[in-house]
Formats: structure tokens, C-alpha cells, sequence
């Protein structure tokens, strides 16, 4: 359910800020603004996976040592550097539980780590202009040729 949040959000919000960069610019500089949006987008998003990964190779061998039952906190290396090797081990096992119980905490902390930007994103959302588009065509003179609806 939430990746089905993530995915509604992300889309009403890519939609409605290059909305809004197209805008406030003319029709000659569309093309330019737009490659910046998808410029500053795309670091943005790389500074996030960064975080992420280094909260996940950071964090999830520890979580699983801490989880592990103690005569099995042996493992912790090969079970963080297989998935097949945690796979191996049935639901329901001491083993397979703790894994489980690793992986709920380092996600705990990535969406804790996540929604710490939340105030910046707000913060950046008040900062764009209210640009009434009804009116954009009579402010800025008409730029296209074509038939509007």
C-alpha cells in the first residue's frame, strides 16, 4: 500500500511542478527550464539513494547481529551477504524471524531518515509563484499558434 502512496504522490507531484515551471517561463525557454527540473530531480534523487544506501550497508549487518539468536550470531556475515542464504532458512525459524526482524528495523530508520525532508519539501513548496494559467495567454501574449480548447 505504501509504493501505491509513493507512486500516486510522486506523479501528482512531477506533474504539477514542471506545470509549474512551464508557467512561468516563455514558450523559447520551456525546453531549457524543463531540463533543469529534470536535472535538479535526478541529484536530488541521487543524494536520496545515496542516504538510503549508506543507511542499508551501514545499519542492516549490525541489526542482523543484534537479532540473531546468540548461538547463531556466527552467521551474520554470510546471511547479510546472501539473500539466498536468508532464504534458505523456513518461516517461522529463529533464524528467518530474526532476518525479518533486521530488515523491519533498517526500514524503520530509512523512512524516519526520508520523512526528516518533509519540512524542506513544504518548505519549497511555499516558495512557488500561484500562477493563474487561465490568464498566462493574456499577461504574456499568445506564443503558440494552434487551436485551443
Amino acid at each position: 500500500m505504501c509504493q501505491i502512496f509513493n507512486g500516486v504522490a510522486s506523479g501528482i507531484f512531477s506533474i504539477c511542478s514542471q506545470i509549474a515551471i512551464m508557467s512561468s517561463v516563455t514558450h523559447q525557454q520551456i525546453a531549457v527550464a524543463l531540463a533543469l527540473h529534470g536535472l535538479f530531480g535526478s541529484i536530488g534523487a541521487a543524494i536520496g539513494l545515496a542516504i538510503a544506501g549508506g543507511i542499508w550497508n551501514n545499519v542492516l549487518k549490525n541489526a542482523i547481529r543484534q537479532q540473531l539468536p546468540a548461538e547463531s550470531k556466527d552467521l551474520t556475515a554470510s546471511i547479510f551477504a546472501s539473500i539466498t542464504t536468508q532464504l534458505s532458512y523456513p518461516m517461522g525459524s529463529p533464524i528467518r524471524t530474526a532476518i525479518i526482524a533486521a530488515y523491519a528495523d533498517v526500514q524503520r530508520k530509512m523512512v524516519i531518515a526520508g520523512c526528516a525532508f518533509i519540512p524542506l519539501i513544504f518548505l519549497s513548496l511555499l516558495l512557488w509563484r500561484n500562477i493563474n494559467v487561465k490568464t498566462v495567454e493574456e499577461e504574456k501574449g499568445k506564443q503558440t499558434k494552434g487551436t485551443v480548447f
